[in-house]
Order: C-alpha cells, then structure tokens, then sequence
C-alpha cells in the first residue's frame, strides 16, 4: 500500500489541478448538459479520479505487495491468483528465479569439480615431496639441507591450499577432542623448527598451567603454524625470539604470538585480515600472499574464538587469540 501511495502521489496532491483544464473541460461539458452545477462537476471528477486509483490498486495489489517484499523466494509466487496483469508479472519472475537456480547449480558443480581437482593434485604433490624429505633426511650436506628447507616451503604452499579448501566445507572435516594447549603449542613449533633454526631464531614457549580445552587439534596447529611462519617471515633480525604465551582469563584463555620484527603499518591492520592482501610489508617481501591471517580468523571464526591484533612498525607485532573455557 505504501509503494502504490507513493507511486500515485501525484494524483493525489495535484487532483484539484486537473479541475481546471481541458482533461477535465470534457467531463465539465458532460456535467453541464445534465444540467449539474459547477460544484457536482469538481465532486464528479474527484470520483472519477478515485475510481481509477481504486481499480488500479485491486489491479495491481500483488504486484506492489511483491515489490515491498523482495525476500520472497520462489516457492512463494502465485502465477495464477490476482489480475492476468498479476499473474503475467508473478510468471516472470518464477520463469526468471528458475533461471537463475539452473545457472547457480552449473556453477555450483563447476566449482565442486574444480575443488575436486585441486584436491587430488595437492595428494598427488605430497607424495614426491615426501620421497624428496625422506631421500634428505639425516644428511649434512648443505645443499640437501637446502633442499630439506625448500621442501618444507612447498609442503607448507600445499597445506595452504588444502585448508582453503576444506574451509568452504568445515563441517565436514572438523572431529571434536579434548585437548592440552601446552601439547599443541609445542606439536606447531616442532613442526616449524626447521624455519626457526635457518632464520636462527628462537621459540620461547611460556604457559601458565594445562590448559585442556575442546577443539579440533588439525586445524588448530594448523592457525598456530600460520602465526608462527609469519613471526618467522617478517623478523629479519637474527637471535631474536618469538614468544607464545598462554594466560588463564575469567573466562578465557588468552593465547598470544609476539614477535620482535618488522610490524604492520597502522594504515594496513583494518584490512590484514582481508584475503590476498598484503600491504606495505608484501611490497617488501614477495613471498606475502595475504592468506596467511585470512585463513587465520576464518578458522577462529568457526571454532569460536576471538581474534585480536596490535602492531607498531619496528618493534613488533601480537596476536591474540581468547579461546574460551
């Protein structure tokens, strides 16, 4: 009712106008040769002009209802009730809606076939990898130490990918266990030792007491291994540490990542969490792919944690994350 009194304001606020002149002298003429005086003849096209803004309303109601209410999905439209103009108009757009989901459900599965490809070749690249880790594992030769670090960055690239994945479909991958945090935290340092040890810095690990908690341990170290490559990525400075502190709260447990390096710019932090974007630090080092904090807060997002993050250029960066008890 609303949109048809706005749509017909003009009828409304002008009707008087039309009074005046020749669309309403005709009507004037009428009036006047059934002998009608000039006052029957304002009351007469006022009628008139009521009777058609009341025809065009019954005509039209389903129609205006239908555009006040947008949100109205398709098993909602009623071609064959109201006016034939109703009717036409609800038609079009079932016809157009069924459209529309015919489209979405081809790129729908283009899309889950595509994630079915990358899927096995992420598998697929995994297995030479790990012939190459275990064919230089145990040596001291500096070149396949070289390329014991260059295989753990490829490893590293494909876990990325794979976790991006999966998170279009987290509930499918996502076991519930009852866990230490102090175990965690060491099993994410452990597997980056390697990357603390060529950029020669060191992990100072310090929590309060055990902390046993309720999470899915795979993607939890899998968003602390991504704070801790970060840390390590954008602390240039050797011998410094990286420090993962873990404080029992009221009603959390606060777990922070602090590093010594570079930090962010404060124009960059509102949009760090923003996939592939990497700012002021990613025209500094090319190996950014502005992934890294994305997927972090996502997987907080859906694990239920909040998400923090403080940061001053030259000094350092912290991330904190309040996981609940």
């Amino acid at each position: 009712m609303r949109l048809f009194l706005k749509s017909h304001i003009f009828f409304f606020c002008y009707s008087p106008w039309y009074s005046r002149y020749p669309q309403s002298v005709f009507f004037g003429w009428m009036v006047f040769a059934m002998g009608c005086c000039f006052f029957t003849y304002c009351f007469c096209g006022r009628c008139l002009l009521f009777l058609f803004l009341t025809i065009r309303y019954v005509g039209y109601r389903r129609i205006y209802k239908r555009l006040e209410h947008p949100e109205q999905v398709a098993s909602e439209f009623q071609p064959d009730k109201g006016s034939a103009f109703s009717q036409a108009f609800e038609y079009y757009l079932a016809k157009q809606y069924q459209a529309y989901q015919i489209d979405l459900q081809k790129w729908r599965s283009k899309d889950a076939d595509r994630n079915i490809f990358i899927n096995q070749w992420v598998h697929q690249m995994k297995t030479p990898v790990s012939v190459i880790e275990l064919m230089t594992q145990n040596q001291s030769d500096p070149t396949l130490r070289s390329i014991q670090e260059e295989t753990d960055r490829i490893k590293q690239g494909l876990d990325t990918v794979l976790y991006t994945l999966r998170l279009e479909t987290f509930e499918n991958d996502f076991v519930v266990e009852y866990s230490d945090l102090r175990t965690l935290v060491t099993g994410a340092v452990n597997e980056h030792k390697r990357l603390f040890i060529r950029q020669q810095l060191y992990p100072k690990v310090t929590i309060d007491e055990d902390f046993q908690f309720e999470t899915d341990k795979k993607w939890f170290i899998f968003m602390l291994g991504q704070l801790l490559t970060n840390a390590i990525k954008y602390s240039p400075e050797k011998g410094s540490t990286i420090e993962i502190n873990a404080v029992l709260e009221a009603k959390y447990c606060a777990l922070t990542v602090r590093d010594n390096g570079i930090g962010i710019e404060k124009a960059d932090l509102p949009r760090v969490l923003r996939p592939f974007f990497t700012g002021e630090n990613g025209r500094k080092f090319q190996e950014s792919t502005g992934m890294g904090l994305f997927l972090v807060s996502e997987i907080c997002q859906k694990l239920g944690y909040k998400l923090s993050i403080e940061s001053e250029v030259g000094i350092g960066t912290t991330v904190l994350i309040r996981i609940p008890k």
